[in-house]
C-alpha cells in the first residue's frame, strides 16, 4: 500500500491507464486488509478504536446505506429507544456487524413482500439467556443494550445455525464465509452475547447484547487528515528511527518520512534500534516501533529505550488491535499506535501529532 501510494503521489503521466492499473492495486490492498482485519475480528483481537457509544446513533448512522443494500422489495422497520445506557466499543466494527446481519436479512428473503425489523432497547438479561449465547463465553447477569434485527425470510434449520459461524461456511454462492464468523469475534471482544431464533420458512431474529455502561458519550471527531505534503526546514531537520524486520516495510517507511521531509535511520530489529539510538539520541526525535520482530520484540525494546530515555517518544506499530498491545505496557505507554496497513497521510498525522506533544 505504502509503494503504491508513492508511486501515485510521483505520478507525472497523463497516461490514464496506468493511474486506472494503480487505483486498481490500492483496491486490492484495500481489500486484503479489509479480510485480514476480518480473520482479527473472528480472533476476538480486532477492537481497534473504542468510543462511548449511543447504540441507536449507532443505528441510525447507517440507516441510508443499509437501506441501499438491501432488495427493492424488503422494508426496514425501525423502532430505535431514545433512552438507552451507553455502550462501550469500535463503532466501525459494530456498525459491521448490523450492516453485515441487514444483508444477510435481506438476502434470505424470498418473498415480495420482505420486512426487516431493527429494534433497540435495554434488558437484564439472566445468567440462562446468556448461556444460550453463540460466544460460548461466560457471561455476568445484568443490564444489556440490544440490537435485535429480525426478518421475515426463509428462515435456517439446526443444521445451518450449528454451523453458520464456522470459519468458511457459506450458503452463498459467491461468499467468503467469513462475515458471520468476524461477528462473532466482534461481539466476543465486545464482552456482549449472540442470541438467535430461526424457524424455517418464517424467518430469524439475531439480538445483540452489549454490556450497559453509565459513562457519558463524548463526540466522535469527524476530521480526517489531509493529503501529506513537505514540511520546513525546522521538520527536515526531525530524525526518526525506523524498527521493523520486514525489509520492504522499513524501507518504504523511509521513503515516505523522506518524501514528506523528515531525515529517517532504519533499524531491523529491537536490539539494532537499541544501538543506533544509543549512537544517534541527541538526533533521533521520534521511534515508530513495530510489536512483533525476532531477537527483541518491541515491548522488550521500548523498555529498553525508556531506560536510555525516560522522555523517548515512541509510536508503536503493529496490525493486531490497539487495546491488546497496550495491555502488555503497564508502567509506561507509548506516545501513540499505528494500525498497519497505514496510509502515508494517517503516518504524517502520528509523526506531527508525536512531535508536538
Amino acid at each position: 500500500m505504502g509503494n503504491n501510494d508513492m508511486a501515485r503521489r510521483k505520478l507525472h503521466s497523463d497516461n490514464d491507464d496506468i493511474k486506472t492499473n494503480l487505483q486498481r492495486i490500492h483496491s486490492a490492498c484495500q481489500h486484503a486488509a479489509t479480510l485480514c482485519n476480518q480473520m482479527l475480528a473472528y480472533s476476538g483481537k480486532g477492537r481497534f478504536l473504542v468510543k462511548s457509544l449511543h447504540p441507536s446513533g449507532l443505528v441510525r448512522e447507517i440507516a441510508r446505506l443499509m437501506e441501499v443494500s438491501i432488495h427493492k422489495n424488503t422494508t426496514i422497520h425501525y423502532q430505535l429507544e431514545e433512552q438507552l445506557p451507553i455502550i462501550q466499543g469500535d463503532p466501525a466494527q459494530l456498525q459491521q456487524v448490523v450492516l453485515n446481519l441487514i444483508t444477510n436479512a435481506s438476502e434470505a428473503i424470498e418473498s415480495d413482500l420482505g420486512e426487516i425489523t431493527i429494534t433497540t432497547g435495554v434488558i437484564q438479561a439472566t445468567a440462562e439467556q446468556l448461556a444460550s449465547s453463540r460466544t460460548r463465553d461466560s457471561l455476568a447477569a445484568g443490564d444489556y443494550v440490544h440490537i435485535t434485527i429480525s426478518d421475515n425470510g426463509c428462515g435456517m434449520d439446526k443444521v445451518t445455525l450449528d454451523k453458520i459461524f464456522d470459519p468458511f461456511f457459506t450458503t452463498k454462492l459467491t461468499g467468503r464465509g467469513l462475515g458471520m464468523s468476524a461477528i462473532l469475534g466482534i461481539i466476543r471482544s465486545h464482552h456482549g452475547a449472540i442470541l438467535i431464533d430461526s424457524t424455517p420458512g418464517k424467518g430469524t431474529t439475531f439480538q445483540i447484547l452489549l454490556p450497559a455502561s453509565n459513562t457519558t458519550p463524548h463526540a466522535i471527531s469527524d476530521e480526517s487528515p489531509e493529503n501529506f505534503t513537505a514540511e520546513s526546514n525546522s521538520q527536515q531537520q526531525q530524525c526518526i528511527l525506523v524498527v521493523d524486520d520486514e525489509i520492504d516495510i522499513r524501507e518504504v517507511t523511509c521513503t515516505i518520512l523522506e518524501d514528506i521531509g523528515y531525515q529517517s535511520i532504519p533499524a531491523a530489529n529491537g536490539m539494532e534500534a537499541i544501538e543506533l539510538y544509543r549512537q544517534h539520541q541527541n538526533d533521533i526525535h521520534a521511534v515508530l516501533l513495530d510489536m512483533t520482530m525476532p531477537k527483541m520484540n518491541g515491548r522488550a525494546c521500548f523498555a529498553e529505550l525508556t531506560a536510555i530515555n525516560p522522555d523517548v517518544r515512541v509510536i508503536l506499530c503493529s496490525g493486531y488491535a490497539e487495546q491488546e498491545l497496550h495491555e502488555q505496557f503497564f508502567e509506561k505507554t507509548p506516545a501513540s499506535f499505528l494500525q498497519k496497513p497505514y496510509t502515508p497521510d494517517t503516518l504524517l498525522q502520528h509523526i506531527q501529532q508525536c512531535l508536538q506533544e
